[in-house]
C-alpha cells in the first residue's frame, strides 16, 4: 500500500532565543494483543529489541528522553549524529535505544551496562525511529501514522547508528514468522489512520508476542531492518 504524499512544509528559521519544542512529550503506550494478525491498515515490524527513547533535535543540539533515566545525553552520546542527518530543524521523535555488540547485534547485557551507568563506552549504540513527533518546530501528532511515518523517511537520512525502521503494511503473520526464524520474540503493529494519543494507546499500536521457531544465534540489526520474509535466510 502507497504511503500518502504529503508536501513538506517549509519553516522559516527561528530568530529568537530559546527553545520550541516541548521539553517532554507523554508517550504513547502500546497495548497487548493476543497474536499477530493481518490487516491493510496496520504497519507492522520487529519489536525492536532495545529501550523506548525519544530524541529531540533542535539548533545542532540533541536530547534524550529515556523513563527512569536521568542523564541519557551522557549515557548515549552517539546520538549527537541526530542534526546532520536531519533535512529539518525542530524535530522530536520516537523510537528505540539499541546497543550492540562487536558483531552488530543487539545486546542486552551492554545495553544494562549503559543504562546502569557501570560501563559508559559499553557497545555501539544505535537508534531505529519509528515516529515523528515534531518537525519544523511545529508538532505533527494530530497527523495520521501513515503521514508522520512517511514524513519521517523523507526528512531523516539512514545512517550507521540512527536509522528508520523498515516495516511492512497488512502482513503482520508473514512478519511475525519471519521473525520467529530469527529468534525475535515480539511483533509491532501500528494502525496507519490513527492519530498519536498520549497513554494507552488501544489498538492504535498493538504489541504481539511472536515464539520463536528455535534458539539461534541472535540477529544482527542489519538483518532486522531488512528482515528476509522468505525461506531464505541469511
Amino acid at each position: 500500500m502507497p504511503p500518502e504524499q504529503l508536501p513538506l512544509p517549509e519553516y522559516p528559521e527561528a530568530d529568537a532565543p530559546g527553545d520550541r519544542l516541548p521539553e517532554r512529550i507523554a508517550p504513547m503506550q502500546p497495548a497487548d494483543a493476543p497474536a499477530p494478525f493481518d490487516d491493510p491498515d496496520y504497519l507492522f515490524e520487529p519489536w525492536w529489541p532495545g529501550v523506548r527513547a525519544s530524541a529531540f533535535a533542535e539548533r545542532g543540539r540533541v536530547r534524550l528522553q529515556v523513563a527512569g533515566l536521568a542523564d541519557a545525553d551522557t549515557a548515549f552520546p552517539e546520538l549527537r549524529e541526530l542534526p546532520g542527518q536531519l533535512a529539518e530543524d525542530g524535530v522530536a521523535l520516537d523510537g528505540t535505544l539499541l546497543v550492540l555488540d562487536p558483531e552488530g547485534r543487539p545486546d542486552a547485557d551492554l545495553l544494562r551496562a549503559r543504562l546502569t551507568g557501570s560501563e559508559r563506552g559499553a557497545g555501539r549504540a544505535a537508534y531505529v525511529a519509528a515516529d515523528l513527533l515534531w518537525a519544523g518546530g511545529e508538532s505533527v501528532l494530530k497527523r495520521t501514522f501513515r503521514i508522520r511515518r512517511d514524513w519521517l523517511g523523507r526528512i531523516l537520512a539512514p545512517g550507521d547508528r540512527i536509522t528508520v525502521g523498515h516495516g511492512y503494511v497488512g502482513d503482520g503473520t508473514l512478519v511475525a514468522e519471519a521473525l520467529a526464524r530469527l529468534g525475535i520474540e515480539g511483533l509491532s503493529g501500528r494502525r496507519l489512520s490513527a492519530r498519536h494519543r498520549a497513554g494507552v494507546a488501544g489498538d492504535a499500536w498493538l504489541r504481539m508476542p511472536v515464539t520463536p521457531a528455535e534458539p539461534r544465534a541472535r540477529p544482527t540489526l542489519a538483518l532486522l531492518l531488512r528482515l528476509p520474509l522468505g525461506d531464505s535466510q541469511a
